[in-house]
This record gives C-alpha cells, sequence and structure tokens, in this order.
C-alpha cells in the first residue's frame, strides 16, 4: 500500500500484514455505529461501502497528510490532536461517495499454479511475493483475486492447507509434533498448536487420539528388548502441547 492509503474493516475482523520494508503506519479505533452517527450529522446518505464498511480500500491525499502531522510532527502523544485528527478522518469517509470495490476473480489456470506449488513447497516458509510471483501478478492484485476466487486470504489459505497436510501426518505416523510443525511449514511447534487450535477446535495431540479412537486407529507398535539381545534406541511419541 502506497502512502496515504486508508483501510478500514468492520467490528470483528481480522486483519493481518505483511511488511516487506520500514514503514510508518496509524492505527485508528471507532466505535462501533460512530461512522453513522457521523454521517446523520452530515445529513449524508450512507452507501452500501460506507454504511458497513469492511476490507474497505481508499488512497485518499487527506488522508496521507493528516497521518503525516501525527507521524513526522511527533504529536501521537497530543490526546486532543490525535482525537481531532480520527474525527476529521471518519467526517471524510462518511462525506465520501463510494461505491464496493470489485476484483477479479483469479483465472483457474492461475489458481491451480499456485495450489500446486504450495502443495509441492508446504515445508518452506512461503511469502505473499513467492505465490504472487508463480501467479504471475503484483502482490496487491493476486492477494485481492486469489481471495474472490477462494474466500480466503492467501496467508489463510497457506494455514489451511499445511494443517490438512499435518492431519494426515498425524494420523498415519507416530512423529512428535515438533517434528510434524516443522514438516509441513511452521518455525516452532507452539505455533503450529496454536493455529492447529484455532481451526480444529483441539490441540494436536488431543486430536490425534480422539480421531484414532474414534477411526479404530491402532497405534503403532512398541519395540521391547529381548533378553541378550541389544536393541537400538527408539523414542516414544512427543504428546506435549495437550
Amino acid at each position: 500500500m502506497p502512502a496515504g492509503t486508508l483501510h478500514v474493516t468492520g467490528p470483528g475482523q481480522l486483519l493481518t500484514a505483511e511488511f516487506f520494508e520500514p514503514c510508518d503506519f496509524i492505527h485508528f479505533h471507532v466505535l462501533s455505529g460512530y461512522l453513522r452517527d457521523r454521517q446523520n450529522a452530515a445529513g449524508v446518505e450512507p452507501t452500501k461501502a460506507t454504511s458497513n464498511p469492511n476490507d474497505l480500500i481508499i488512497r485518499d491525499p487527506l488522508a496521507d497528510l493528516l497521518g503525516r502531522t501525527l507521524v513526522e510532527d511527533n504529536n501521537t502523544s497530543d490526546e486532543c490532536y490525535v482525537d481531532s485528527v480520527g474525527q476529521t478522518l471518519v467526517m471524510h469517509i462518511a462525506r465520501m461517495e463510494l461505491s464496493p470495490p470489485t476484483t477479479n476473480v483469479l483465472p483457474k489456470w492461475r489458481l491451480k499454479r499456485v495450489q500446486d506449488y504450495v502443495e509441492a513447497h508446504s515445508d518452506k516458509a512461503l511469502t505473499l511475493a513467492d505465490l504472487a510471483a508463480v501467479a504471475g501478478l503484483s502482490r496487491m492484485y493476486f492477494a485481492g483475486q486469489f481471495r474472490a476466487a477462494t474466500g480466503l486470504r492467501p496467508h489463510d489459505y497457506l494455514l489451511h492447507q499445511r494443517i490438512e497436510r499435518a492431519k494426515s501426518i498425524l494420523l498415519g505416523t507416530d512423529m512428535g509434533l515438533a517434528e510434524v510443525a516443522l514438516t509441513v511449514g511452521f518455525q516452532a511447534q507452539s505455533h503450529f498448536s496454536t493455529v492447529f487450535k484455532r481451526l480444529t477446535g483441539q490441540s494436536p495431540a488431543r486430536w490425534r487420539l480422539v480421531v484414532r479412537s474414534e477411526r479404530q486407529i491402532p497405534a503403532a507398535p512398541v519395540s521391547r528388548e529381548e533378553p541378550g539381545r541389544p536393541q537400538s534406541a527408539t523414542c516414544s511419541p512427543s504428546w506435549s502441547g495437550v
């Protein structure tokens, strides 16, 4: 996003960002209904895009100017000035005549290239730039078209694919959780467990135990030493994270 970009999300909407270079950005948290109140006060009829904004992206010179006065002049500690800037921005958005943005759907052949690439490189730390390059589009165009085609942001799609692959490994092997995490592209077991529980409602270890029990999948046999015959060392499965 270039300087002066406003990104408006609705209540409860998860916001994720990927930074490729140092930048300044400002978050304004606006009470629910405040935008509608400002529209009523200004006598403006709300459009579909401004009555319930969600993922509304606007390039605006006034937003750029107001943001710079906060960042460059170190006015962020002046609460009265910050409130004034926030109110001005909300009123500015309220008075805009906006139409809902339209985004082209990512063509099926580009989508398949991306999906095949993700499947072949699921153990790698893939970025938005990597996937956009595979699709042959800029990051901005790719992200919008991919979401229009799948209903998911590229990052969310990656997480879902990693978790689905992790499920297969958890059911088919006794691989430890830390190794599963690395195998499907997570850098740490803790992050893997957090995402897994968020998407499935259970920790990886608990999910493995419950699903195996429901499907009556036996655990891998445990090797036992016979008297007088040395055996190679074995490691029990890691069940941390329950």
